[in-house]
């Protein structure tokens, strides 16, 4: 079942619309003035995010400012729920911006109909985690995947497991040579999760390490491609493994 999180500082509106989505939707609700939103997200990633705002000022954004940076949130479809002059102080305060906007008004249905919009494009967008300590190699690969593929990126392998714990993308591309904990010890972590243990991974490296990468490739992985990357090299594989 989808996940819905409804983040206002109107109880009474948050508690209509979660009636009213349960049954259709797994629903969690945060208060708007909250320093830590992201820390209190429940039950995984949410499919869609309802914000609904009354009176809005810059001050009143500062913890959806930060919760919608998060590099798990950012592409996640956000519906927002305000009028014309909120819109606009929080069109110009939240960055990454909104999917759909629905004036204070709208009625049950109207928010239904938004929601499984949201959601079923939400769905039917491939997401793929990016596993690479090289800021280059990480903002090259991620121009090639943007405009057809929902992208998250990671610097470490410890970062890609804090991030696995809330998110399953249906691929991660990882470096082999990482300091700290290179890319097989990664996946094999990463393996060591029942959940995501049928999520194909495909190696990229630029290191000629022979032993390096032959413990890499002694794992089965989905795919290893040698950086620098073509861009229709890597396409090809993840539409081939996806």
């Amino acid at each position: 079942m989808e996940k819905v999180l409804i983040i206002s500082s109107n109880k009474q509106k948050m508690r209509d619309i979660q009636e009213y989505l349960q049954g259709s939707y797994r629903v969690q609700t945060l208060p708007l003035l909250n320093s830590s939103i992201y820390s209190e997200v429940t039950g995984g990633i949410p499919d869609c995010i309802i914000v609904i705002v009354e009176t809005l000022t810059r001050t009143k954004l500062f913890g959806m400012m930060d919760f919608r940076e998060q590099e798990d949130i950012m592409d996640v479809p956000l519906l927002l729920i305000a009028d014309d002059e909120d819109e606009m102080v929080f069109r110009q305060n939240v960055h990454p911006g909104l999917d759909a906007v629905l004036r204070s008004d709208a009625s049950m249905m109207d928010i239904r109909l938004s929601v499984e919009r949201l959601c079923a494009t939400s769905a039917t967008i491939h997401h793929v985690l990016i596993v690479d300590d090289d800021p280059v190699s990480l903002k090259l690969v991620r121009s090639y995947l943007d405009e057809t593929y929902r992208v998250n990126c990671v610097k470490s392998g410890m970062l890609a497991l804090k991030f696995l714990e809330k998110q399953k993308p249906d691929l991660i591309l990882l470096d082999c040579y990482m300091p700290e904990m290179n890319g097989a010890q990664t996946l094999q972590a990463i393996r060591a999760i029942p959940r995501l243990k049928g999520t194909p991974v495909v190696f990229l490296t630029g290191n000629s390490d022979r032993e390096m990468v032959m413990s890499c490739l002694s794992l089965h992985p989905s795919g290893f491609l040698v950086k620098p990357v073509k861009k229709e090299d890597l396409l090809a594989k993840i539409k081939e493994v996806i």
